[in-house]
């Protein structure tokens, strides 16, 4: 299966497009974009006009490059500058509608937690009878 995956942060907007067999991931397409769209956010606490049309113009070109791709099933998540900012479940409709995109915006426990695991998905598992370094720690948090 082809799948689409798009990361709406507060810094960057990021695609992956992969296919996915029997667990294992394929990576056909990644890509990043720096779109700051938590711009503002702290200081007026709503998501800015220019931010978001960065967001925006970055997901045109997404779109794009999932149909190209023929995915067979897209999803996207919303972090912190989304979460936070008044207008953010605007913005998430938004983007839902335009793109036919299936948003969530995902709680800072959650965000966290993917990030561990993309962070430490190359990593060999330690030794047996380590109990320290990165494989230890998400073993220990799963």
């Amino acid at each position: 299966m082809r799948v689409g995956v798009v990361d709406i942060g507060t810094n960057s907007t990021r695609l992956l497009i992969a296919d996915v067999d029997d667990g294992r991931v394929h990576e056909v397409v990644r890509r990043t974009e720096v779109t700051r769209l938590g711009e503002g956010v702290d200081a007026t606490g709503r998501l800015g006009e220019e931010p978001m049309s960065r967001v925006l113009a970055t997901l045109e070109a997404y779109h794009e490059a999932i149909r190209e791709q023929g995915c067979d099933a897209t999803t996207g998540v919303l972090t912190s500058a989304v979460r936070e900012a008044e207008n953010g479940p605007e913005f998430a409709e938004l983007i839902r509608t335009r793109f036919d995109l299936d948003v969530r915006t995902i709680s800072g426990e959650e965000e966290a937690r993917l990030t561990f695991l993309g962070a430490t998905a190359e990593r060999p598992d330690p030794p047996d009878g380590v109990t320290s370094g990165m494989g230890a720690a998400f073993r220990a948090w799963q």
